[in-house]
């Protein structure tokens, strides 16, 4: 299972059962939405930031509200993350290796305009792929295109 690449139309229905599985729970996936109330719980928590931003606090979506430090998302998320480091470490693809200032500069740029982008969207790129293209919505069809189109103009 871990040898070889898996054939994209078995692929393909696998990320189709994940995507209706987000679609029919009860909220959506909010990945965003996690990390971005788990920023501000923590910065509120140490006195750092107000804990109300008047008119960011109430977009619906992705909003950053002062909320438990960790919810199901966040335990989700944890666990995606915990699935493919183990999955990592079982196949021997783990390995550290050096990061260049560029390469470091250039991801932390990314990261942040990824993350601005997001919250001004109100949602992220996995929300709108999964569900949006899922549901046929023209916005995630739209927005799969422009994904493309940045990425075929980046690189």
């Amino acid at each position: 299972v871990f040898v070889t690449r898996w054939n994209p139309l078995v692929t393909g229905a696998l990320v189709g059962l994940v995507g209706t599985i987000a679609y029919f729970r009860i909220s959506p996936l909010g990945v965003t939405s996690q990390l971005g109330s788990l920023t501000r719980t923590v910065l509120n928590n140490a006195g750092l930031l107000a804990e109300r931003l008047p008119g960011l606090d109430t977009f619906s979506g992705c909003a950053t509200r002062v909320v438990d430090t960790i919810t199901n998302n966040g335990f989700l998320i944890s666990g995606l993350v915990a699935g493919s480091l183990a999955i990592a470490l079982f196949t021997n693809r783990f390995q550290l290796s050096r990061l260049s200032l560029r390469g470091a500069l250039t991801a932390l740029l990314g990261g942040v305009l990824m993350g601005w982008g997001a919250m001004v969207s109100l949602g992220c790129t996995v929300g709108t792929l999964l569900s949006g293209i899922s549901a046929f919505a023209l916005s995630g069809w739209l927005f799969g295109a422009a994904v493309f189109a940045g990425v075929w103009l980046g690189l």
